[in-house]
């Protein structure tokens, strides 16, 4: 029994020695990844999101109208005519009273490159709407001008 008893803890001592020298390997791999010609914690190319320019904006088409049965629930429509997607933010309608109606789009209205989506503002009555202006900003490289999709990075 005694005999029993002194290999099970010799066992579990050399289990535990297994498993310590086991993380200090899989440590120093981790600390000699920056050496490797491949990285595998290497970020892919890095993307900013500047707001769109002038010639980036007439390339997106804005409509703002009402639907037959709610004539207080402006319905804005974004197409995206960019080679890349556009992340929207939100929207200010400024009104004929001189007050203005702000809607942040929870989550950010996503319009991908050649498509269309819709957002609804509540609260603004037909007929007293003056304007309105969308926030949109879109994905570059840090090395490029143009908007990208990051999900399609090399």
């Amino acid at each position: 029994m005694k005999q029993q008893w002194m290999n099970s803890r010799r066992t579990a001592s050399a289990m535990r020695r297994l498993w310590v020298s086991g993380a200090w390997c899989a440590f120093g791999c981790l600390v000699a990844t920056p050496s490797w010609a491949w990285n595998p914690f290497e970020a892919g190319p890095r993307f900013k999101e500047p707001e769109l320019s002038a010639a980036e904006w007439r390339q997106v088409d804005l409509k703002a109208g009402w639907a037959s049965d709610a004539d207080t629930t402006l319905l804005i429509e974004i197409n995206n005519k960019l080679p890349g997607p556009l992340a929207c933010h939100g929207a200010v309608v400024s009104m004929q009273n001189g007050s203005d109606v702000k809607k942040a789009f929870s989550p950010y209205l996503y319009v991908p490159a050649g498509a269309s989506r819709q957002a609804g503002l509540n609260g603004v009555k037909k007929g007293q709407m003056k304007g309105f202006t969308v926030r949109c900003n879109c994905w570059k490289r840090e090395t490029d001008t143009r908007c990208s999709d990051p999900k399609k990075s090399p």
